[in-house]
């Protein structure tokens, strides 16, 4: 998968949050992310895909808009996930055929059983394609939990995140 340039990277607009908090998520996403990662626990699989929207920047630092969640054929097990890098296809095409304009802001995973963390394998993966910035959203479909991690200096943290009509402006 190519790298993601990170937020600190490009110039983000500015644009005032109505609530304080991290990432703001439609409720179309939250149940395409959800839906995916039931999906893949019945099939004793971890799921992946990635979070399309938009950052912005105000008096309190960065903060994302996340949209849509996509995702391509995934080589998974009960504790690893990837993209299928053979065909690529399916996921660029996916993003686009969005109808707006979009950064990727982060991705999502599920665990299985284990609750919602960072693994080191997570932190390296996000390192990796987000280099420390963006969002990572990590689901336990058997536990019922999600947790959002951000990137800061010293490694993901948890982050705050609200869910926010899908027809509504997002922040």
């Amino acid at each position: 998968m190519p790298r993601i340039t990170p937020h600190i990277d490009s110039k983000i607009p500015e644009r005032k949050r109505i609530v304080n908090a991290d990432i703001f998520v439609s409720e179309a996403a939250i149940s395409e992310m959800l839906d995916h990662a039931d999906r893949g626990a019945s099939e004793n699989a971890e799921v992946m895909g990635l979070l399309a929207g938009r950052m912005y920047r105000d008096e309190n630092g960065v903060y994302a808009e996340a949209d849509k969640a996509v995702t391509a054929k995934l080589h998974a097990d009960e504790v690893s996930v990837r993209f299928d890098h053979s065909d690529m296809t399916p996921l660029f095409d996916a993003l686009d055929d969005l109808d707006f304009e979009y950064v990727i802001v982060g991705w999502y995973h599920s665990h299985i059983g284990i609750g919602c963390f960072m693994s080191e394998t997570d932190i390296r993966t996000h390192s990796s394609v987000f280099g420390g910035s963006g969002f990572a959203v990590v689901i336990d479909p058997i536990k019922e939990e999600l947790k959002v991690f951000k990137g800061s200096e010293n490694g993901p943290e948890e982050a705050s995140m609200v869910v926010m009509e899908s027809h509504t402006q997002m922040a």
